[in-house]
């Protein structure tokens, strides 16, 4: 499919009204594709103007957005659609590189998969499922979390801040954490969630200090890793490599290499289980998507 629309019509031949509407479609397509890649077939998301960048596979582009007409705008249609393609399933580790390398090196052309880490929301929900915290109710208001007071004194109001109840509501999703543009969640914040105060095309992801130090000694990470032990001493029991096994296919959906297991097994002997499950976290596995 070539810019088709429902009817089997070339995008350039339609109205107005239905070329604007294609372009939103596309727009949508690329949004997703973005999501899940880490960078949008057209990389300047927030504008497919004379000024943005040109797609790097247009027929692809038009593709998905005709696809997401004839699947009746069903989006999860188009996800199952991307994650179930080729392209989604390559490796992020090719064999050979050389002459691809030097041909594209930005894989533009998507010959890897493009390793990318896990939004800040992702890792908070990820650490919630291994420890078998997370909450799957939906629905109902907006969950505020337990911050510093320091942070809380700066509001003008420092009342509006009042702190969920309910402990299990605190476990829910990320997307139900409630959003204040004058107080970021240092955990979200630290993980480059982008700002409210403005439109954010894509999120950029950076590297530095205060990532590891969150993950280490943060407020979310610690008794996330506490319960997540807790569960590998109900579900494993006390044998150290049944334990590393369980570790591994709730953290990262697949059992330990050999050498993993080998260094599991020496860091518990040395260490508690609550720091292995809390070093867990803190795996290159555990994340980023490859």
């Amino acid at each position: 499919m070539k810019g088709h629309g429902k009817e089997g019509i070339p995008v350039r031949q339609l109205s107005l009204e239905k070329r604007n509407k294609a372009c939103c479609l596309r727009v949508f397509a690329n949004r997703v594709w973005l999501y899940h890649f880490g960078r949008g077939i057209v990389t300047t998301a927030n504008d497919f103007g004379a000024n943005g960048q040109r797609p790097s596979h247009p027929e692809l582009l038009d593709h998905l957005a005709g696809f997401l007409i004839q699947s009746d705008w069903q989006t999860m249609a188009l996800h199952r659609l991307i994650l179930l393609s080729n392209t989604y399933r390559q490796s992020s580790e090719p064999t050979s590189r050389g002459l691809a390398d030097s041909i594209d090196p930005n894989n533009s052309l998507l010959w890897h998969f493009p390793m990318h880490r896990l939004s800040a929301e992702e890792i908070r929900d990820s650490m919630l499922v291994a420890s078998g915290q997370l909450n799957t109710e939906m629905g109902g208001p907006g969950v505020i979390l337990q911050v510093h007071q320091d942070l809380v004194k700066q509001l003008y109001k420092p009342s509006q801040w009042e702190v969920t109840k309910s402990v299990q509501e605190r476990m829910n999703r990320s997307v139900y954490l409630f959003a204040k543009r004058n107080l970021r969640l240092p955990f979200m914040e630290v993980f480059d969630q982008p700002a409210a105060q403005t439109s954010c095309s894509s999120r950029q992801q950076s590297t530095h200090a205060p990532q590891a130090l969150e993950l280490l000694n943060g407020d979310i990470a610690n008794p996330l890793a506490a319960s997540f032990a807790q569960r590998l001493n109900r579900e494993a029991g006390d044998n150290t490599l049944a334990q590393i096994e369980t570790a591994f296919m709730l953290a990262l959906g697949r059992q330990p290499t050999d050498l993993e297991q080998q260094l599991a097994a020496s860091f518990l002997e040395k260490e508690s289980l609550n720091e292995f499950a809390l070093a867990i976290f803190n795996l290159n596995a555990f994340l980023n998507v490859r």
